[in-house]
């Protein structure tokens, strides 16, 4: 179950990257237009302070980490967005904002994840023959090479590039919040 807790995180992320949609992206940033008003609706891109915050409030919200997820009983799905909710306001945040900055932590921590899986791959193709290396190695460039470089883009559509410096900035802090191992 740990190890999916990376992989669920993952599909989450990259399911709120593709419902952002696909927009070109804006003449002064790389965000979409539709990326940009989600990101202005919620008060704009966060600063260091406030993800310093949510980083700090993330541990405490039910089902938002892995340790959280491993404690919810059968069923427990259900009553989570009110908790989210309850517990996001208890802690003085918008349930928006909060939601925001987590797809966003999100996207970013699944696309360092995918880089770190695609790393791994080629440690472990180091002792393979020469030909299967070189079948290995062309089928992960064609295979994840294309898929990681359209997950990038889609997610330098979605959030903004002040916020991807602050979470990449915060990788280990973001990991550690979570409960999950560091990319």
């Amino acid at each position: 179950m740990k190890r999916l807790i990376p992989v669920f995180s993952m599909i989450l992320a990259l399911c709120l990257l593709a419902a952002c949609g696909s927009d070109e992206p804006t003449s002064e940033s790389n965000q979409s237009p539709e990326a940009a008003a989600v990101t202005e609706a919620v008060g704009g891109p966060f600063t260091e302070a406030e993800f310093e915050k949510f980083l700090k409030d993330l541990p405490s919200m039910p089902g938002m980490t892995a340790a959280s997820q491993q404690a919810m009983a059968d069923g427990a799905e259900a009553a989570l967005p009110a908790a989210i909710k309850a517990k996001a306001k208890e802690l003085g945040w918008s349930e928006d904002r909060f939601m925001y900055m987590y797809g966003h932590s999100m996207a970013v921590l699944s696309v360092e994840q995918l880089g770190d899986m695609q790393k791994q791959m080629r440690e472990q193709m180091a002792d393979m023959p020469e030909a299967q290396k070189q079948m290995m190695e062309q089928m992960l460039s064609q295979q994840t090479g294309e898929q990681m470089d359209a997950i990038k883009a889609e997610m330098d559509k979605q959030v903004p590039a002040s916020e991807q410096t602050i979470i990449r900035d915060n990788m280990d802090a973001l990991c550690s919040a979570m409960g999950i191992p560091k990319p």
